[in-house]
């Protein structure tokens, strides 16, 4: 297994709580057993191009006594990446890459991390520097006109996804500070990574599972809007997938439970959002699977997928 960290900083922070490349180290010390165990080799790479953060990361690691030594850089990101791109994905992988803007994620690096079949990867990203600057920041991604403030993470994301292999998992989250959006980027190329991220981001935010603040205002929804000339409410996120789901399901576009699985995952939603699904449509007879062989929203759908009777 192997662990990139690109901008690790010293360590900690003013304060001595851990940062990333501390989380990591207590991370794996915890699971150290199970690891020697199982016979895993350990590759770690830690860079900053501030060489007195490296020292004091050093430090501290070297107060821990690891099992694991892990490799120091003090290098800028482009030198860095450069050097080591090679090694990622040769076996398991896990890249994180906090950048102070968006400039670093360039199409080149993005394809090279989802390229990687056993990496996975979460970089965070300014992304209301680049609705402020628009092309004076990474000029490869174009803002649509209009954009909300509140929504320019998940526009960022939404190209990022874009850029993404086929079978690439893309989640986000946004996080405002003050004035500013900020967000992160997450990528795996197995659903369960992809399940583990979106249940911590549901939790995080059950309106919507993908902001620390209010995307989804009551008083948003409370505007109306007229569609072929009838009045009607903005609908929620929720609500509009568990419809779209529906429509997937009864136009056989979605076959087994599986499908469904997958691509509840791959739109930012848990699977059990389907359950609510399968019962309405059992309850209007157009779901006709027996008690037996009911659609499930668990990873045995995965494991051992049930046809969608319809």
């Amino acid at each position: 297994m192997q662990f990139f960290d690109f901008f690790c900083g010293p360590g900690e922070d003013s304060r001595g709580e851990p940062g990333s490349p501390l989380i990591l180290i207590n991370e794996l010390l915890s699971e150290q057993a199970t690891i020697t165990q199982r016979g895993h080799a350990i590759r770690i790479f830690f860079n900053d191009q501030d060489a007195a953060k490296i020292e004091n990361l050093k430090r501290l690691c070297s107060i821990k006594s690891l099992p694991w030594q892990p490799r120091f850089e003090s290098l800028d990101f482009a030198d860095a990446f450069n050097k080591v791109k090679s090694e990622i994905g040769v076996g398991p992988s896990l890249v994180f890459i906090d950048q102070s803007g968006v400039k670093h994620i360039t199409r080149n690096v993005f394809n090279i991390l989802t390229q990687a079949g056993t990496t996975d990867f979460i970089f965070f990203t300014a992304s209301s520097f680049k609705w402020r600057f628009g092309d004076l920041l990474a000029p490869e991604i174009e803002f649509p006109e209009n954009v909300s403030y509140t929504d320019v993470h998940r526009i960022l994301a939404a190209k990022y996804r874009e850029w993404a292999t086929a079978g690439m998992f893309i989640g986000h989250f946004s996080i405002k500070k003050k004035s500013n959006i900020y967000g992160l980027v997450f990528g795996s190329h197995h659903w369960r990574g992809m399940q583990k991220f979106l249940e911590i981001a549901w939790k995080l935010d059950p309106a919507c599972g993908e902001a620390d603040y209010e995307m989804e205002a009551d008083t948003v929804q409370g505007l109306l809007y007229f569609e072929e000339g009838k009045p009607g409410f903005k609908k929620r996120k929720i609500e509009v997938c568990r419809e779209k789901l529906a429509e997937l399901i009864k136009s056989r576009a979605l076959k087994t439970d599986k499908d469904v699985f997958l691509h509840c995952l791959t739109n930012g939603f848990l699977p059990r959002i389907a359950k609510d699904v399968y019962m309405r449509l059992r309850e209007d007879g157009v779901l006709k699977n027996a008690k037996a062989t009911f659609p499930r929203c668990s990873a045995d759908a995965v494991k051992s997928p049930r046809r969608i009777e319809i």
